[in-house]
C-alpha cells in the first residue's frame, strides 16, 4: 500500500516528527553540499546508487562511500543533538 503526500503528513503530526525533521534539515545543511545532494538522491529520492552517480558526475563507487560518509556524519550530528 502506498501513501500520499497527505496521509505521509498527517502520520508525521501524529508521530510529532517536526522536530525530529528540523534537526535533520538542520543536519543536512551542515554537510558539503554533494554531501548532501547524494543522500537526498539515495535516500529521499531513492534512486539507484548507479543514477545517484550518473547525476553527480561520479563513478558509482564514490557516490556509495560519498552516501555511507554522509550519513554518518548525519547520525553523529543528530546524536549530539538528541
Amino acid at each position: 500500500m502506498e501513501l500520499d503526500d497527505d496521509a505521509l503528513h498527517r502520520i508525521e503530526e501524529l508521530a510529532d516528527l517536526a522536530p525530529v525533521r528540523e534537526r535533520l534539515d538542520a543536519a543536512l545543511a551542515e554537510l558539503p553540499p554533494d554531501s548532501a545532494e547524494a543522500v537526498r538522491l539515495r535516500v529521499d529520492a531513492e534512486l539507484p546508487y548507479a543514477e545517484v552517480a550518473r547525476r553527480l558526475g561520479c563513478t558509482e563507487g564514490a557516490a556509495r562511500v560519498r552516501v555511507a560518509r554522509a550519513l554518518t556524519k548525519l547520525a553523529d550530528s543528530l546524536e549530539a543533538t538528541s
